[in-house]
């Protein structure tokens, strides 16, 4: 008996084909390609003139019931079988083209290399655990069974940075590559507009980077099955960079980095794909929400956690649904979304345009903040004399050194760094609202005054507050 179940895994690993029926009578597999409008048949053994002649017959009249329960309309009915001589014979009529080909092995039955190297490997897997596998219903378990080029290209390219990235801290002592890729406010203000997109590659410690990419190689695979290599890379980079853009209207003051908003993206494609197809039942969609729990839940783990950048992905990802099946719905909820996408975009970019550019903001600065926000103060130093010794260093950098001073006892020495910080970047909000604090502890009112009119644009929510109540 030849191994039909395994070669049906394979050739649905590898193309196009899904599952269609099992004809349990002559051992055959049907499997259904609607991309290329087409029917693959799978023999067991060998077929003889009068079985081909009798299954010609049977296709041609029952081709219509066999397009109807496909879905679409079958043009070409492949049929396969094993012969030790190999051939081809065709029958042409009423529109449709059925071919029999015999074939020495099965292992060439695609002209795929992927597809002939695994069926010329042995494998203790048995025939029926092939058809479970051909068989299954489940939505995820049938697409995480397909070679996904672009899923795989995907988590390499994060798992290479993540490796340089982790050289340059670990062993470096260097946050160049965070610095250069991550995305904030004041680095798009000033026109690095490709850390939206670099962003979404490069992670900040090992279980960030390990749940990551746990759930693309998840997503990515089901998404790449559904609507190939390039619709996933195209899925990625769209609601990866939305994701970013859409954050900076809320996230003014942080440093952010990681692929989670391309993922919630993708998630957001999945549902709306199982939605179309009512492939949500209880099961898949308590599945499906174990999947979101999971994201939220270990996402609160990490530090600076962009829970901003995880909705602009998952309602990019729902809209981008949309726009991957234009045939399903009708033009007007097509128009919608094609609008709201647009729209996610172009509010954000007008956000941004009304804003103020600091050119001299850094990553790093914003970095050492953070850490010593959250009592890391040997790293934020580390990071401070980072900016010293590649010459780099700002008015936040001496803001930051400033309060390390302050921390340590040496009042008079932040005092001194505070106030170079002011001189050098009077413009940065977070220089100006911590002087500001300051002043008005010490009822220095005018002084305050004076510092506000040299402000163009304030978007800190904090520091609006105060100079309303200065007014």
């Amino acid at each position: 008996m030849s191994e039909i179940w395994r070669t049906a895994y394979e050739v649905i690993r590898f193309t196009n084909y899904s599952f269609f029926n099992h004809d349990d009578y002559n051992n055959i597999i049907w499997l259904k390609n609607e991309a290329s409008q087409s029917m693959m048949l799978i023999n067991d053994g060998m077929m003889s003139a009068e079985r081909r002649g009798m299954l010609t017959e049977n296709v041609m009249s029952r081709h219509s019931e066999f397009s109807r329960i496909a879905g679409f309309e079958i043009k070409n009915f492949k049929v396969y079988h094993e012969t030790s001589e190999p051939f081809k014979e065709k029958v042409k009529g009423d529109g449709i083209k059925i071919t029999h080909k015999g074939i020495s092995s099965y292992s060439s039955l695609i002209n795929h290399p992927y597809y002939r190297l695994e069926m010329q490997q042995q494998t203790k897997k048995t025939e029926q655990h092939h058809a479970r596998k051909v068989t299954s219903s489940h939505p995820l378990e049938s697409h995480l069974s397909k070679y996904t080029p672009m899923t795989y290209l995907l988590v390499a390219i994060n798992a290479v940075l993540f490796m340089i990235n982790a050289f340059h801290i670990n062993i470096l002592g260097s946050l160049t590559m965070v610095d250069q890729l991550a995305v904030s406010y004041h680095a798009v203000l000033n026109n690095d507009y490709y850390r939206l997109l670099s962003s979404t590659f490069l992670h900040s410690g090992m279980e960030h980077f390990l749940f990551n990419m746990a759930a693309l190689f998840v997503l990515g695979k089901f998404v790449e099955s559904l609507y190939g290599k390039w619709g996933l890379l195209l899925a990625y980079v769209l609601t990866g960079t939305l994701a970013s853009l859409f954050s900076l209207m809320f996230l003014t003051d942080a440093v952010s980095l990681g692929a989670s908003g391309a993922i919630y993206g993708l998630l957001g494609l999945i549902v709306v794909h199982l939605l179309l197809n009512k492939s949500m039942g209880y099961k898949l969609l308590m599945q499906v929400a174990i999947i979101f729990i999971a994201i939220a839940f270990l996402s609160s783990l990490f530090s600076n956690v962009n829970h901003y950048a995880h909705a602009g992905g998952l309602m990019a990802g729902l809209l981008l649904g949309v726009l991957y099946n234009p045939y399903r719905f009708q033009m007007k909820w097509y128009i919608g979304a094609a609008a709201a996408f647009i729209a996610m975009a172009a509010v954000p970019i007008f956000f941004l345009g009304t804003g103020s550019g600091n050119s001299e903001e850094s990553a790093v600065d914003t970095a050492a903040l953070e850490a010593m926000g959250n009592g890391e103060y040997e790293e934020a130093l580390m990071m401070v004399n980072e900016r010293f010794a590649e010459g780099t260093e700002t008015g936040l950098t001496y803001f930051a050194l400033a309060s390390l001073y302050e921390h340590a006892g040496e009042d008079e020495k932040a005092q001194e760094y505070y106030d170079l910080s002011l001189e050098m970047s009077p413009g940065n909000e977070t220089i100006v609202k911590h002087r500001l604090m300051e002043l008005r502890k010490n009822r220095q009112y005018d002084e305050m005054k004076g510092i506000v009119d040299g402000l163009d644009e304030v978007n800190d929510p904090d520091l609006q507050l105060i100079i309303e109540e200065l007014e």
